[in-house]
């Protein structure tokens, strides 16, 4: 026994040190490389990772009965997959996918069917449809489950791809999506003495030119925005009492350590451990799709004009540039320790703006308009900003109809309405990240209308009057009360959003309730048909509040503790631990001061509160902790961005710690279990 314990430790040893070693190395950083490879690049490592799963699942229902001997040649527990569709590929229709099956074939005739949202039957009938009426070749070629695995492999590729550029968009800015999120790589062109005779290698040099331009201009924007804490988005703030960086080299350090956290958060996407339910005939690939897609939609904010990073990348050169009269005393002069500019809205109100010229050029950043003045004649300090508020725009409509699209594939994509909320909350609690949003979001189109207005007028002189700039927004940066129309629309938005989940509601009231159950339970319901899903989960399933916890659940009870602690280890050390730090050193009491409780209590929930995706992320672990299943926890916040984000800074941070060890085991076991276990029909759901 104890030979084979050092076996099995020695093997899983060795496995983690050969996924570890290719990033853990100083040759080879698979991280690096995920943080900044094409888009067609992360396609392909996604779909390798889902036909691995695919061809383990073909070897555990195929070939491993024979190889073990298994009763009857078969591990299946339940056949109940083969009712619909032929026995070809019938390994991907187990649990959900029986009922979803039938659904699609017949229609709802049972009340515990209600639970399943109408959205994946729909798809299932119309590729029915297609393969069997319109191209018959289809169906003799492969059976509907097999394109339906095809259309959950699709979908999960792209919304890896939309992981990658949210994560992007919150840690490094809008530049660094445009400049690494591309589907082709630039060509180099090779050196060979017959390839320099081309007509086309002189263009080749000029665009790999062009590219090496774009590239460090990217970087040096995105150091001036972590210089001047301009990251996060509207539904992400940044951490605003977080030390800022203060040279040029200390700002590409941070942007290395966030690119690492973006590589980590797409590799934990690539094995995520509830990778089965990527390709199998379940809802989870389409919701994470469509869900990722409305908060990229949301958190999208434009970038910097081009002009203005020119600017940007030509200012950090001359910090980094030695001083010829410095080299001939010091053979390694420090470099200058600069000063953030003040907030975005604070720069335009200024009358006359003396930050970033003259004898303050190297103890100061210079703001946005600073920056405009030096990149476009006339766009100085006579240009006023003025915000304009507006009251819907089209990527937030678009955001809203795809939250109501996923809201037909599962019954918790109403929480999203959440998203749509949070900002006015912060415009109204948190004036400071609300400023600091503002900074982040409105730095790219105040500049771009900065720059418009100068070009309309043909610049500002001295007989010329002072020319007005208005930039629209949903979120102006000076007005610290939403505006009331505007509440009254995410109002209606949140209604749009919860649509499905009422709607279907409704329908199995109608349906079943009132023409079905006896009198007691109607009495039970009454007239809150919203009610009715939660019935149907404690009648049929048994769920309610903790009633997963029993010694017969206990092995379902395991299969959600990993996701579970490691997410709230993750939220304690990265997230919560160093918030509290800040923010307790930037409010600190004055001496024989003391912190009153609300005092306390507001300094530990600002911390929590600033990211809602982590606060989604937490509601959805509490609620599948607690009233649901607990062993559908793994794919229940599967969806959330958050949760990469988290697991993905403690890989970035501490790659060959044990907790970033059990993080990859825990994914590679939990997938591989999966493979092994719901093909044949045996619990993992």
């Amino acid at each position: 026994m104890a030979l084979l314990q050092r076996s099995v430790v020695a093997s899983v040893s060795r496995l983690l040190a050969s996924v570890l070693a290719p990033y853990a190395g100083f040759s080879f950083n698979l991280l690096d490389y995920l943080s900044t490879c094409t888009d067609t690049a992360l396609v392909l490592c996604i779909v390798v990772a889902r036909l691995l799963l695919l061809c383990l699942m073909w070897f555990s229902r195929t070939v491993a009965p024979i190889l073990f001997r298994a009763p009857g040649g078969s591990f299946v527990f339940d056949t109940s997959e083969e009712l619909y569709d032929d026995a070809r590929f019938s390994m991907v229709r187990n649990w959900d996918g029986a009922h979803l099956f039938f659904i699609a074939h017949h229609g709802y005739l049972c009340e515990n069917q209600v639970v399943f949202f109408p959205g994946l039957p729909v798809l299932i009938r119309s590729l029915e449809h297609v393969t069997r009426q319109l191209a018959p070749v289809l169906h003799r070629i492969a059976p509907v489950a097999f394109y339906v695995c095809l259309v959950n492999v699709t979908a999960s590729c792209l919304a890896g791809v939309l992981l990658r550029r949210l994560t992007i968009l919150t840690f490094l800015g809008p530049e660094a999506v445009q400049c690494t999120c591309r589907w082709r790589s630039a060509k180099r062109p090779s050196s060979t003495p017959e390839s320099e005779k081309s007509s086309n290698y002189a263009k080749m040099q000029l665009s790999e030119a062009a590219e090496a331009t774009i590239q460090s201009t990217t970087e040096a924007t995105l150091c001036y925005r972590l210089m001047c804490g301009m990251t996060g988005t509207v539904l992400d703030a940044p951490d605003i009492h977080a030390p800022l960086p203060v040279t040029v080299a200390e700002a590409k350090e941070a942007a290395l350590r966030r690119r690492r956290i973006v590589g980590g958060a797409v590799l934990v996407w690539v094995i995520t451990p509830a990778m089965v339910f990527t390709v199998v005939v379940y809802t989870e690939s389409l919701f994470a799709l469509v869900t990722m897609f409305g908060l990229y939609l949301l958190a999208w904010h434009e970038p910097l004009p081009w002009a203005v990073q020119l600017r940007i990348a030509s200012y950090l050169s001359s910090l980094t540039t030695p001083d010829p009269a410095a080299t001939t005393t010091s053979k390694a002069p420090a470099q200058a320790r600069l000063a953030p500019p003040p907030p975005l809205a604070q720069q335009w109100a200024l009358a006359t703006n003396t930050i970033g010229g003259g004898a303050t050029a190297r103890s100061h950043i210079p703001g946005i308009p600073s920056l405009l003045r030096n990149a476009t004649p006339g766009a100085s300090g006579e240009i006023t900003m003025v915000w304009k508020q507006s009251f819907l725009s089209s990527t937030e409509v678009a955001a809203v109809l795809l939250f109501t699209l996923a809201g037909s594939f599962r019954s918790n994509a109403f929480t999203f309405a959440g998203f749509l909320f949070f900002p006015l909350a912060v415009q109204l609690a948190l004036p400071a990240v609300y400023e600091a949003q503002a900074s982040a979001v409105l730095a790219g189109p105040s500049a771009r209308m900065a720059m418009s207005a100068a070009a309309k007028h043909g610049g500002a002189g001295k007989d010329r009057p002072c020319r007005v700039a208005r930039c629209p927004t949903l979120r102006p940066p000076l007005q610290r009360i939403p505006h009331p129309l505007r509440i009254f629309i995410v109002a209606l938005e949140c209604i749009c959003v919860t649509l499905p989940y009422f709607a279907m509601n409704y329908f199995g009231y109608q349906r079943f309730v009132l023409q079905v159950w006896n009198a007691t339970d109607k009495a039970h319901i009454g007239h809150a048909f919203w009610n009715l899903y939660p019935m149907l989960q404690k009648k049929h399933w048994g769920v309610s509040l903790f009633s997963a916890y029993t010694s017969a659940n206990f092995p379902n009870v395991v299969l959600a503790l990993p996701v579970a602690l490691l997410t709230v280890l993750c939220i304690c050390v990265y997230y919560l631990a160093p918030a509290w730090l800040n923010l307790r050193a930037a409010t600190t009491p004055s001496a024989g001061a003391w912190r009153t409780t609300q005092q306390r209590m507001w300094i530990a929930a600002m911390a929590l509160v600033r990211s809602s995706n982590v606060v989604h992320l937490v509601a959805l672990l509490a609620l599948a902790l607690t009233v649901m299943h607990v062993q559908v926890t793994n794919r229940f916040v599967m969806a959330c961005p958050a949760l990469y984000w988290l697991l993905g800074t403690q890989l970035a941070a501490r790659p060959t710690s044990l907790v970033s060890e059990l993080i990859l085991l825990w994914c590679i076991l939990w997938g591989m279990l999966g493979g092994i276990l719901f093909p044949n029909h045996l619990p993992w759901t």
